[in-house]
């Protein structure tokens, strides 16, 4: 029997070396690799139904972070991929043809698989498609979150629970620079982004900055803001210090750019009373 895989990496092959790239369709090639990201989440998933993980001594998902270079939660989305696509063959039928793309797939899926074991039947994949067509994988993730609460209101709490708990931030300071990594919950996470993003607007033409250094600019101005209003708590006159040090460098900034104001972010969510998709 033909090896189909040496074929298929063959096939790459020869596109790698006689492909020329400027002229190469990137929606087709994402296509394509998205395709074959549903395929390898399938065999990855049968893999763990064999059970060749036991043959390494991990867990499944140990095992795929090994065998696949991946992270632990690439690792788990694959393998929750592989077996929601299973039960879903109109949905693997669009992801294999390019209908639609591995990351809204991911959306689908996981979309399935946090919903009770009586309602996954019920689930409209013909709707999914069409909005995965449609809609940016953000705004999927959004309808998916929101269908489930309609739908299944108790396992949504109880994820939102879950996700709390995971809420952490840490602050270090290294060479005179301050690192900040965290999660929040979604609450939280939605409220520090609405905060950002209506701080980290280009003040005006001339400003320079890149995207990352004004959302940075935008959370320490968010501080800055709490601070100014003098509710925090002093502790051997900190707050009024780090005011002082810091006024001059906001007063520069502002005094380039007057009159122009940071623009609003609406953050208002609007839920159906029909649950869409089912």
């Amino acid at each position: 029997m033909p090896d189909e895989l040496q074929a298929l990496e063959d096939a790459v092959r020869d596109f790698k070396r006689d492909a020329d790239l400027d002229f190469v369709d990137p929606k087709r090639l994402a296509a394509v690799i998205d395709g074959l990201q549903g395929t390898l989440s399938t065999v990855l998933f049968q893999g763990k139904r064999r059970g060749d993980h036991l043959l390494t001594g991990k867990t499944p998902c140990g095992w795929v972070m090994q065998t696949c270079s991946l992270t632990p939660g690439a690792a788990a989305e694959r393998l929750r991929v592989g077996e929601q696509l299973e039960a879903m063959p109109q949905i693997a039928q669009a992801l294999s043809s390019g209908e639609i793309g591995y990351q809204s797939t991911a959306v689908i899926c996981n979309f399935r698989s946090k919903l009770r074991e009586d309602l996954r039947q019920n689930i409209d994949q013909g709707f999914w498609i069409e909005q995965a067509r449609e809609s940016s994988v953000r705004d999927l993730s959004w309808l998916e979150q929101n269908v489930r609460y309609l739908v299944d209101p108790d396992s949504f709490d109880h994820q939102v629970e879950e996700d709390w708990e995971k809420r952490f931030l840490s602050i270090s300071e290294s060479g005179g620079m301050f690192h900040i990594s965290g999660v929040l919950d979604r609450v939280g996470g939605a409220a520090l982004e609405a905060a950002i993003e209506s701080l980290s607007k280009r003040a005006c033409t001339a400003d320079g900055r890149t995207p990352k250094q004004r959302r940075a600019d935008a959370l320490v101005e968010v501080v800055n803001q709490a601070m100014d209003k003098g509710t925090l708590p002093r502790r051997n006159g900190v707050a009024s210090a780090y005011q002082r040090q810091h006024h001059d460098r906001r007063s520069e900034r502002r005094a380039g750019c007057r009159g122009i104001t940071a623009g609003k972010w609406d953050a208002d969510l609007q839920q159906d009373r029909a649950a869409p998709g089912m």
